[in-house]
């Protein structure tokens, strides 16, 4: 597990190969209904490659409770 800017910078590269969008900007505070193509699918898609690359496994209603950015980084961020 790693701190923000590094999840930040491993949930940019896996949502580019998801969306197909190379250079997509995301920030903590952008809402998901801001992300160009975000849709549940690619949510999902975009968690479960997090998981793998992270070795972490998320639970289901923590992925329920996402709304923003930061909600997915602070899922895979290193305990404090």
């Amino acid at each position: 597990m790693s701190g923000e800017s590094d999840v930040l910078a491993a949930l940019r590269d896996i949502f580019a190969r998801v969306s197909g969008q190379p250079d997509v900007i995301l920030v903590p505070s952008m809402a998901l209904s801001d992300v160009p193509l975000m849709d549940s699918l690619r949510l999902l898609e975009t968690v479960a490659l997090a998981e793998e690359h992270f070795g972490i496994t998320i639970d289901t209603a923590q992925i329920e409770s996402i709304a923003t950015v930061g909600d997915i980084a602070r899922l895979f961020e290193a305990p404090t």
